[in-house]
């Protein structure tokens, strides 16, 4: 079987590049995180907490069975040496911002990181958190990738170091996706247990990386993750002819349904030879508030219902609650697509509603497991009360360990439609998905009431492709 290729970019100044092969001779010898945190206190060097914190998302590839490569970038983005403790009023030491900031790079230096990345299947980029974001360096790399063009159905994922918790490593990783997305990468967070949205690590001091073993569990995920992705996508290059199911959910609308009508005329414009749509309108129907139990999913249902296909979960059993009609409907899906509208017009909105309860869904060892999802927005021109909608999908859906692809739009302006992007444009990649899930060996996942006391259903596990 041909092994999938991970290349590691560590987007960190700080970045130990003159030592970078000791690190990854420390993950080859490691067989668990714990051995890995010894065989890199013995090489004696200081590594930077980006070093250390994408070394163990290298231990997940290489626990998946994939191969990998660490390259420190720094050393390619380089400057001219100053004395930072020199005057400040001594401009002649400072470095020319053109230097800097261009993409003028050394041209060997340029082509070898641009063949790393095309010979890679998936990537895991590290970086360190500045002001709850990502640093130049890291910046640089995303600016080259999407100059060339290279990331095009890739795998991707972020892990990032702030030194503080909660010292912006989220915002970090989710703006990173984000824009990666937008360059065609197909994105994942960390994976079962927490399945968020990357690597999270809390470190300050060099080196301190070491000591954060719940961070460095989220990059190990980061690693696993993207390494399942990519043997997907290499996996479903052969595809079968097979019809793609894809769900759309309108998950708000006005009383008239003047946005579903919208979205029908749009999907009236896919590839219905290949496609098989299906618009569900949440505003059709009622969806009752979570109530969040401290027990979730329900035990007594999960015992009930134990030998049904699609079993239905949650607590919430009335007849007039629509969940459990949408829940199976998303878990049949080749492709789930979330539809928000962004407009001035009175607006049923069913998204949070919805949104709570899905709850269930992935506690019950995360059903949605390796579903491709993408954001659409209907986007009214000068609107201003939902603009960040596919923001929002993103790093709530995210958490139910699927993948993201980017998200699309429909723009109107006085009920003329101006602009939308084409979906037909996925049609390739979620074929691929489809195909590298039905041969790819189905995995053990597990979710973890991390955060609760109730541990019951801790010990419960599914086999998800």
């Amino acid at each position: 079987m041909e092994r999938v290729k991970i290349l590691g970019v560590v987007g960190s100044i700080r970045s130990n590049h003159k030592h970078i092969s000791l690190l990854e001779e420390a993950v080859l010898k490691s067989s668990t995180r714990d051995e890995l945190n010894i065989n890199i206190e013995k090489i004696e060097i200081t590594y930077s907490n980006s070093d250390i914190s994408l070394a163990h998302s290298m231990l997940g590839v290489k626990q998946y069975g994939g191969e990998f490569k660490i390259i420190c970038i720094s050393n390619i983005f380089e400057h001219s040496k100053m004395d930072i403790y020199s005057n400040i009023m001594d401009y002649e030491s400072i470095d020319d911002i053109d230097s800097i900031d261009s993409l003028n790079i050394n041209e060997k230096a340029l082509q070898n990181l641009l063949k790393d990345v095309r010979e890679s299947n998936g990537i895991v980029l590290s970086t360190p958190v500045y002001f709850g974001d990502r640093s130049s360096i890291a910046n640089k790399f995303l600016q080259l990738t999407q100059k060339y063009k290279i990331l095009n159905n890739k795998a991707f994922g972020v892990v990032s170091v702030g030194a503080k918790r909660n010292g912006g490593q989220e915002t970090t990783n989710i703006y990173t996706l984000q824009e990666a997305m937008a360059q065609g990468a197909i994105v994942v967070g960390n994976g079962p247990k927490t399945s968020q949205y990357g690597g999270t690590v809390w470190a300050g001091d060099a080196g301190k990386a070491i000591d954060d073993d719940f961070g460095l569990e989220t990059c190990y995920g980061v690693g696993r993750q993207v390494s399942q992705l990519s043997e997907i996508v290499l996996k479903g290059k052969i595809q079968n002819n097979d019809k793609l199911k894809v769900t759309f959910l309108l998950t708000m609308d006005t009383n008239d349904k003047y946005f579903e009508s919208i979205l029908n005329e749009y999907i009236q414009t896919l590839d219905l030879k290949i496609i098989e749509p299906l618009l569900y309108n949440l505003t059709n129907d009622t969806i009752y508030r979570c109530i969040a139990c401290n027990l979730c999913p329900s035990p007594k249902m999960m015992e009930k219902l134990k030998g049904e296909e699609y079993p239905y979960h949650c607590v919430v059993q009335t007849p007039k609650d629509n969940m459990k009609q949408v829940q199976e409907v998303m878990v049949q899906s080749d492709c789930i697509v979330f539809v928000g509208v962004n407009s001035n017009k009175d607006l049923i909105y069913r998204y949070q509603a919805f949104m709570e309860r899905t709850r269930f869904i992935r506690h019950d060892d995360f059903e949605l497991t390796n579903i491709p999802a993408v954001g659409l927005l209907i986007n009214e021109l000068g609107a201003t009360n939902n603009q960040i909608f596919n923001v929002k999908v993103l790093t709530s859906f995210i958490r139910h360990n699927t993948f993201f692809l980017k998200p699309i739009e429909i723009i109107f302006n006085n009920d003329n439609r101006i602009y939308q992007d084409n979906f037909n444009e996925y049609i390739n990649t979620l074929k691929i998905i489809k195909e590298g899930r039905n041969k790819i060996e189905a995995l053990e996942v597990s979710y973890k009431a991390t955060g609760y006391q109730h541990k019951e259903l801790d010990f419960t596990k599914k086999l998800r492709r």
